[in-house]
């Protein structure tokens, strides 16, 4: 069976649970070869576990992408272990939810544009030059519904997946000669340990869940799984034409009005 990914190195940040997790593990499957960058180095060892034992091909590397020192070496030592990168997933990402603008502290401000920009950024510099000598890349933003919709007291996450779709054309602009792709993927409400975490955190947790799943026109929230095969799918050949773009993976929920 032909994979699509067949001995591609792929990076993949926030890989240590959720949306990174799924979309590591599908990319594996396609015969990727995958560096799990996360901060939390527990959860990311017992995934590269979990996918070595299943036949995979892949590495943890302690990362904080805030920090481009940790990016340089996360970077430095996916080539070592298994090859310049191919397929970057900035996917690693914060949200400070119920925050108002006046509420949100400096140091808020700071650590989302710190962690969901300059985190994508420091990791698009140091992987854009093998993919220019190489003359091929695919570079994955994940953005979200929040990118093109400001949903109340959830300050500034939305300003940073604003700039996020910013940064995704202006790359896509600059490096398109060096046939190098850059896209964004916008999801939804996702069900990701996290959002679990906040349902169990209510009142009622069937309830929550099931409120922010009517939201959307499909009556339910995305899978994890949901979102990767998008996610393969601007990663591969199989979008090999398009770039600058934003494929929005929602549900529907962007398209409805909300009072």
């Amino acid at each position: 069976m032909n994979s699509r990914l067949n001995k591609q190195v792929a990076i993949i940040t926030g890989a240590a649970d959720g949306i990174g997790q799924a979309i590591a593990q599908l990319f594996c499957q396609e015969g990727a070869l995958v560096c799990i960058a996360d901060i939390n180095e527990i959860l990311g060892q017992e995934v590269v576990n979990s996918l070595t034992a299943q036949g995979g091909k892949a590495i943890f590397v302690k990362t904080d992408v805030a920090a481009h020192e940790s990016v340089k070496h996360m970077v430095k030592t996916t080539v070592e272990e298994l090859g310049e990168p191919n397929i970057l997933i900035n996917n690693a990402g914060i949200i400070y939810p119920n925050e108002s603008p006046l509420n949100t502290t400096k140091e808020q401000w700071d650590k989302s544009f710190n962690v969901n920009l300059d985190g994508m950024w420091n990791c698009c510099k140091e992987v854009l030059p093998f993919m220019q000598a190489a003359k091929k890349g695919a570079i994955v933003n994940i953005g979200s519904v929040h990118s093109f919709k400001i949903v109340p007291n959830h300050f500034p996450y939305a300003v940073t997946k604003h700039a996020v779709i910013g940064l995704t054309k202006n790359l896509a602009v600059e490096f398109g000669a060096d046939n190098i792709r850059v896209n964004a993927l916008c999801p939804g409400m996702v069900e990701t340990p996290a959002a679990f975490r906040w349902f169990e955190e209510s009142e009622d947790p069937v309830a929550a869940r099931k409120s922010l799943g009517d939201i959307h026109p499909l009556k339910r929230n995305a899978s994890c799984e949901e979102i990767a095969k998008p996610a393969l799918f601007l990663a591969s050949d199989d979008s090999s034409f398009m770039t600058g773009q934003s494929l929005i993976v929602d549900g529907g929920r962007s398209v409805v009005y909300h009072l």
